[in-house]
Formats: C-alpha cells, sequence, structure tokens
C-alpha cells in the first residue's frame, strides 16, 4: 500500500512539474518576436543599428515638399532625425510603418520624404516620413515602427523603434511642408 502511495505522489510532482515547464517555456516564434525600443517625442531612442529622435508630429490635408510635389488627403507627417549607431553599411531607414487597429499603412515613398534614406554612423540626418491615412483614420490609438535591415538585409523585429501615438491628439493643419532630407541641426 506504501508503495503504491509514493508511486502516485511521485507521478503528481512529475506531471506538475511538467506542467510548470510547459507554462514557462516560450513559443517557438520567441526568437523572431518583436521586442521593441519604445520611443518618446522629442527623446532620443536607440536599438541594434538605428538611434531615432521624432521632433514632431503634424495631420494635415495636403503635404508639400522642396520639389514642388503634393498632394492631397488624410496625411500624418513625422518630422525625425535619425543615424546608424554601430554600421553605416545598408544602413537605409527601410521600415517605416504606422499601425491602427488592425490596418497597417506603409509611408509613402511619393515626394520627397526620409524612407530609404541612407543613414551615417553618429551623425544623424532629418527629414519627414509621410503616411497617407483613410479619411476614417482620424483618432484612436497608433504604432509608428521604424527599422534599419542587418547584414542579411531583413528588419529584424528586436531592432525596432516603436513609437506610441494617440492619433486626436495631433494637431491639424491645412498644410504642412515635407523637411529637406539632410543633415540634423546639432
Amino acid at each position: 500500500m506504501r508503495k503504491h502511495i509514493i508511486v502516485w505522489l511521485a507521478t503528481a510532482a512529475l506531471l506538475a512539474c511538467a506542467w510548470g515547464v510547459s507554462k514557462v517555456t516560450l513559443p517557438d516564434d520567441a526568437a523572431v518576436a518583436p521586442f521593441p525600443t519604445t520611443a518618446t517625442i522629442g527623446e532620443r531612442a536607440s536599438t541594434r543599428n538605428l538611434s531615432v529622435t521624432v521632433t514632431d508630429l503634424h495631420r494635415a490635408t495636403r503635404v508639400t515638399d522642396a520639389e514642388g510635389w503634393s498632394a492631397e488627403g488624410n496625411w500624418l507627417v513625422v518630422d525625425l532625425e535619425a543615424a546608424s549607431e554601430a554600421t553605416q553599411n545598408g544602413s537605409i531607414l527601410s521600415l517605416a510603418e504606422l499601425t491602427i487597429g488592425e490596418r497597417t499603412f506603409t509611408a509613402t515613398d511619393r515626394g520627397t520624404t526620409f524612407l530609404r534614406q541612407r543613414l551615417v554612423t553618429g551623425v544623424p540626418r532629418s527629414g519627414s516620413l509621410a503616411f497617407e491615412l483613410p479619411d476614417d483614420a482620424t483618432g484612436g490609438r497608433a504604432t509608428l515602427r521604424l527599422g534599419v535591415p542587418t547584414g542579411g538585409g531583413e528588419v529584424l523585429l528586436d531592432g525596432v523603434i516603436d513609437l506610441l501615438l494617440d492619433l486626436s491628439a495631433v494637431p491639424h493643419e491645412v498644410e504642412v511642408p515635407l523637411d529637406e532630407n539632410g543633415w540634423a541641426d546639432r
């Protein structure tokens, strides 16, 4: 009888240990799951090979650039300064996405924007990103995600910077000029 009790207690202990291990084990996709650096407006945020300062946000009905391009719509303009942290080789701001709820928007490549701008190590460059949004995207929470590719050419999600936004708090203007791409004022 005593031997049966010990066997049942040992079985229960092993089952409890197995359950505990299953609860603390990371999922299979944990190696590629994002764990971004969170940014705030006006503060420098750094990760793997990217350093970004978002300097200003604008909502606009019309955007223009120094080359004479313009477009009307529902625009979010992000003014920023960015530099690479470790290496210049392949350091291009290629990931610029805005997520609102279940929808994700990529920064426009129309006009002269900071999208796909080559970054310099330790020397910030400045410019603007512009997101053309649908007419119903006028408020609510959004996440701006920025990143540069690694040596393999893809943006690893542990090397991204996220800025959490309240779109209804961003001031709306009739027309916003995109900042010219250039060296940041420091």
